[in-house]
């Protein structure tokens, strides 16, 4: 029985809807590069496990080095693995030929750091360009050709030349051109490290609005945290060249299992403690002291009257030092630093009652 069709509102093409099955599986998978001699041979990638649901929006995130990079080039086929099986629909692609790599690559658009426009050729031309080799009639490119940058927000810019443009300008050119042959796989290579914040934001919505609209599912690696928090349905950390943490985005960033993963989520889930107070932060406490707690807040406690309502239960004050609200996939998160009393029937008050409400308290130390 055939997949029921997604009207397009955009008349880019129809799309069968986002089934929950894996659109790729990376199974035990290994890269290695040969050197002189057995010794001298580097692994790139060992005993990767991963899955990219269809219709979501997957991020593979590490350090230089780590191993992503080569993680997606196994995916259209311009690196091989040597362990392991990729999957990608179902077919075990590390078995293609390069006439079926050729097929296979016809349904994955591709996204660059540094846009990969040619300069030589307009807007217009750049976008054609993949339709143009797939041999797709003169009068089709043109429509398509147009409707893709009306969605890109570059329908006045069809004429222009890529020197012309400014980096996010180049990039939605990009996305316009993976567009184009109506793939159901975009692949992001640092797609937003070249940008100004501002812009990736923009670049960002961009993909989220094609991920959406188009369903089209999207597999990014990046170095930047903010990335991942901003758009990824799913992460996967990987180091070293294995993933050592994976899951859903919010979950991994809340409760990250692994030091790699918390140290990246630090910079976006925690807050600071101020710097006229860090100083002053003793391990242990001291009379009249009081003790310096991190709380953290996920779903409807992000935005609930918590600190109110533990005043009001325990009876203890509670001095508010810092704090943060955020979003992560969609999902709100806060974080809050506070002071309260030391001494042991308050203290014990508040954390109790932390733990009532569902509520993740770490003691950052003492203050006086």
């Amino acid at each position: 029985m055939n997949a029921p069709v997604k009207p397009d509102a955009l008349g880019i093409g129809a799309r069968p809807f986002a089934v929950p099955d894996p659109i790729i599986r990376f199974e035990q998978v290994g890269k290695t590069y040969a050197g002189r001699s057995r010794q001298q041979a580097v692994a790139a990638l060992s005993g990767i496990d991963l899955t990219v649901p269809a219709g979501a929006i997957v991020g593979v995130i590490g350090r230089s080095g780590a191993g992503k990079s080569t993680l997606i080039r196994l995916v259209n086929g311009l690196e091989h693995a040597t362990a392991g099986r990729i999957l990608i629909e179902g077919e075990d692609v590390t078995a293609l030929n390069e006439a079926g790599w050729r097929r296979r690559r016809r349904e994955i658009g591709m996204i660059f750091q540094h846009f990969n426009l040619l300069s030589s050729r307009t807007v217009f031309d750049n976008v054609a360009l993949p339709l143009e080799i797939a041999g797709t009639p003169k009068a089709t490119i043109a429509s398509k050709v147009e409707k893709l940058l009306a969605l890109v927000g570059l329908a006045d810019k069809s004429g222009r030349y890529p020197a012309e443009l400014s980096g996010g300008q180049k990039q939605r050119v990009g996305i316009a051109r993976a567009l184009a042959t109506d793939p159901k796989l975009l692949l992001c290579d640092e797609a937003t490290s070249a940008l100004d914040p501002e812009t990736t934001q923009s670049i960002l919505a961009l993909l989220r609005q094609v991920n959406r609209e188009l369903g089209i599912t999207i597999l990014l690696i990046t170095h930047e945290i903010p990335v991942i928090k901003e758009i990824c349905d799913r992460v996967a950390v990987i180091e070293g060249g294995r993933i050592v943490e994976e899951g859903e985005t919010f979950a991994v960033f809340t409760n990250p299992q692994h030091p790699t993963t918390a140290r990246f989520v630090e910079a976006v889930t925690g807050v600071e403690v101020p710097a006229h107070l860090a100083d002053r932060i003793r391990p242990e406490a001291r009379p009249g002291s009081e003790i310096v707690l991190r709380i953290t807040f996920t779903g409807e406690n992000a935005t609930a009257p918590v600190i109110s309502r533990l005043s009001s239960v325990v009876g203890v004050d509670v001095n508010i030092l810092a704090g943060r609200i955020d979003a992560i996939a969609g999902k709100p998160f806060g974080s809050l630093l506070v002071s309260v009393p030391s001494r042991i029937p308050e203290s014990e008050a508040v954390l109790g009652a932390l733990r009532n409400l569902g509520l993740k308290a770490e003691v950052i130390g003492h203050v006086s």
